[in-house]
């Protein structure tokens, strides 16, 4: 299943900008450079890493909740895969690893995160060739959705044509 949520990048980078009192853009810096950045001590990183955190523990909530509204399963897939913008943060990515959110939900080990790529995306096939991360996975799952629904709608009509036939046949 698939489930979205309105927490995402732009939530933790508002949350930089309140608590370090800056502009929205060198929020977005900080929150871009946050995970790649090499300087873990600097007063500015810690600075960054708490406003994160308040964000986080929201988005994980989120998480669970997203993930209870699966309550018709005895049990919950191990295999939890991220997407978005918000995504690339590695704290996100840490946070669900590192604590037990997933405790009062009904898995049967603990889950696996990870980012999900856009070949997993079967049927849609990038042909610009600059879709390259996960970022993108979400315009490439409406295209998925796009895609099914038109074939479905394509069954409906070839199966009610063929309907027809056939009964035009059984009524001689």
């Amino acid at each position: 299943g698939t489930k979205m949520f309105g927490i995402g990048g732009r939530a933790f980078t508002r949350s930089i900008e309140r608590d370090l009192s800056i502009e929205y853009s060198a929020a977005e810096r900080l929150k871009l450079n946050f995970s790649s950045s090499e300087d873990h001590t600097s007063d500015k990183h810690k600075s960054v890493a708490e406003a994160l955190e308040k964000t986080c523990g929201v988005w994980v909530s989120g998480v669970e909740l997203a993930l209870s509204e699966y309550d018709q399963l005895d049990s919950l897939p191990h295999q939890i895969l991220l997407c978005g913008g918000g995504a690339s943060l590695s704290k996100l990515t840490e946070t669900l690893g590192q604590t037990k959110w997933y405790s009062t939900l009904p898995f049967t080990r603990k889950p696996k995160i990870s980012l999900i790529n856009p070949e997993d995306v079967i049927g849609i096939k990038d042909l610009t060739d600059k879709v390259n991360d996960h970022t993108f996975i979400t315009a490439m799952g409406l295209l998925r959705v796009g895609l099914d629904t038109i074939q479905q709608q394509e069954e409906v009509t070839a199966s009610s044509s063929l309907k027809a036939r056939f009964d035009r046949i059984l009524r001689v």
